[in-house]
């Protein structure tokens, strides 16, 4: 196999050839084809982008005022049905403790007003055939 070298083999010459002094004068002609005018600077804080962010943050706040108020408020009710499952439950609270923490309202609510006539108990005990049971409770 024949050696090749790339220095010792003639060239081939691409055909384009630049003109003398070509590049000297390049950067003078490119910027006088240039325009003279600025270009318009536009500002990142521009007065509308402003309005833009104000909006979005009283959107926040209107939308996260009343979830904050449902989600983290205090409950100064207690819930009927959870506090007597709580007395069911506990059954060491003794009926003198419950009267010692109810109101004097509370005690005026709890009050029954059963106005039975001697005639009405009558009629209940002679149609009644469970006197015994009466008698013994």
């Amino acid at each position: 196999m024949k050696s090749f070298k790339l220095d010792n083999e003639p060239k081939i010459s691409s055909g384009f050839t630049t003109p003398e002094g070509y590049f000297d004068s390049f950067t003078d002609k490119m910027l006088a084809q240039l325009p003279k005018e600025e270009p318009k600077v536009i500002s990142i804080f521009s007065r509308r982008k402003v309005w833009y962010y104000a909006a979005a943050a009283v959107v926040v706040m209107m939308l996260s005022i009343p979830l904050y108020t449902n989600y983290f408020r205090a409950s100064e009710e207690v819930d009927a049905l959870a506090l007597e499952d709580y007395i069911t439950n506990h059954t060491t609270i003794s009926e003198d403790e419950i009267a010692n923490l109810l109101d004097q309202e509370d005690l005026e609510k709890m009050k029954l007003d059963l106005n039975l006539e001697d005639e009405a108990v009558e009629d209940i005990l002679l149609n009644n055939n469970d006197l015994e049971q009466y008698i013994t409770d």
